[in-house]
């Protein structure tokens, strides 16, 4: 089943126009799969869940050349390729998963026409610590690549 919500009533139906950032799935035998390829067509996201264990980098990029990159095998975020451990004591991270979504928030007036339509992508990692707690860092970034600490 797919849950993308793809809405842009200037483009039509075109979810690589409406979408500010585009990923990028790098794997550890040196494979990638883009969201988009060349033709424009959309890669959908469950290819990258079904090697979810083979992977190694996360990146979101876009036209601006703002880039945030995701270390899964250390637990570090990037941005524009200078890593941030985010971490303020050095601590050993098992178990290092990848959290990505886009949230998006569509204004209607009364008559149910849309007023507007903003997409946050929120990006980073949950982990084990030395304890076994779960542990999440996530970024919330905003279509211009404005970004936040978030929870």
């Amino acid at each position: 089943m797919d849950n993308s919500i793809s809405i842009n009533s200037d483009n039509g139906n075109n979810t690589m126009n409406s979408l500010s950032f585009h990923w990028t799935a790098i794997f550890s035998d040196g494979t990638h799969i883009f969201q988009f390829n060349e033709d424009g067509t959309e890669n959908k996201f469950q290819l990258v869940k079904d090697k979810f264990d083979k992977l190694t980098y996360f990146n979101l990029t876009n036209n601006k050349g703002k880039m945030f990159s995701l270390n899964l095998i250390n637990g570090l975020i990037g941005y524009n390729r200078l890593e941030f451990p985010y971490i303020e004591v050095e601590e050993k991270k098992e178990n290092i998963r990848l959290i990505f979504f886009r949230r998006h928030k569509i204004e209607m007036n009364e008559s149910c026409i849309e007023k507007s339509h903003t997409i946050t992508y929120h990006l980073g990692f949950q982990y084990n610590d030395k304890l076994g707690n779960n542990r999440q860092i996530v970024l919330i970034i905003d279509s211009e690549g404005n970004w936040v600490l978030g929870d």
